[in-house]
């Protein structure tokens, strides 16, 4: 899921030039890792806890198939085509072209019934509008989608977007990962998970490796992915990653800001509780009651 560059913010000292260069990365990082759609296909064909989880919430909470679904951060739609084999209907809403491309041929792939239940439109996080003002039963952002929200100000108003777009009753799932700060603080001059595999698309041997930097006021991750040719022929290239981290306490106190209440939180996609050892947090979520902030808007 990629974004647009965020509005400069308010600040009474002047943005110096390394502000600038931390801001260029951090969009860079937004959008790099989703050029590639079917690199991006590959690298997670095996990622299905999650997938099994919102199917089965899905289905918790609208039934045996035809509820309507919003799922912000599609991408080449790893959750919507199964949500829509299950019989639902889904919005499905990304910022990235490559993303949204590919989603559109996966769908035209599948059998008609199956195709007319997607509807793919390219939107950003914070302002997505649909038409009609449609409201929805289940509104759902997989696979570390928020963490593409880098200030409180661009969560907030994701949320507010989310509660306008929920239906009386209706829940907003989502999952980002729990902070590990033993990774956060790694060696960032030093390769990690250094992995062999055949690109995709061009059917080339390549190692993969990465390491990143971590800035503990921000909480922002800047990541480097490298693709190096296995043989040593030819340049590599590096993908930029930039993911916000969220610790639990503030993770609800931000949802609980935007008009939302937490209905249920869970450490992994199995609907185990969340401790010191769970790799996500997995919140499932409703508007909170007397919200003013939304009859205001």
């Amino acid at each position: 899921m990629s974004r647009k560059p965020a509005p400069p913010r308010p600040n009474k000292a002047k943005p110096t030039w390394l502000d600038q260069l931390a801001g260029d990365l951090v969009d860079a990082g937004s959008r790099e890792h989703y050029v590639d759609a079917a690199l991006y296909d590959y690298e997670y064909r095996r990622r299905r806890a999650d997938v099994t989880f919102y199917r089965e919430l899905a289905r918790q909470r609208l039934g045996e198939g035809s509820g309507a679904i919003l799922e912000l951060g599609a991408g080449t739609g790893r959750v919507t085509i199964p949500l829509a084999r299950d019989g639902h209907t889904v919005v499905a809403v990304d910022q990235s072209p490559t993303m949204l491309e590919r989603l559109r041929r996966r769908v035209a792939a599948e059998r008609a019934p199956v195709g007319r239940r997607v509807t793919a439109v390219a939107g950003d996080l914070r302002s997505f509008r649909l038409p009609r003002q449609q409201r929805f039963p289940l509104v759902i952002a997989a696979f570390n989608v928020l963490e593409h929200l880098y200030t409180r100000g661009e969560v907030h108003a994701c949320l507010r977007q989310v509660v306008a777009h929920l239906a009386p009753g209706g829940a907003f799932a989502f999952d980002v990962q729990l902070p590990d700060l033993g990774w956060l603080l790694r060696d960032p001059a030093k390769r990690w998970a250094r992995t062999r595999f055949t690109d995709p698309t061009t059917g080339r041997a390549m190692l993969y490796s990465t390491n990143h930097d971590y800035d503990p006021v921000s909480q922002i991750v800047l990541i480097r992915l490298y693709y190096e040719p296995a043989d040593g022929v030819g340049p590599g290239h590096v993908v930029k990653l930039s993911q916000r981290k969220f610790f639990p306490a503030e993770l609800e106190a931000l949802v609980a800001h935007a008009g939302l209440r937490v209905a249920a939180r869970y450490g992994d996609f199995s609907f185990a509780p969340l401790d010191g050892s769970s790799e996500s947090q997995v919140l499932v979520c409703e508007r909170a009651p007397g919200d003013l902030n939304h009859r205001r808007e």
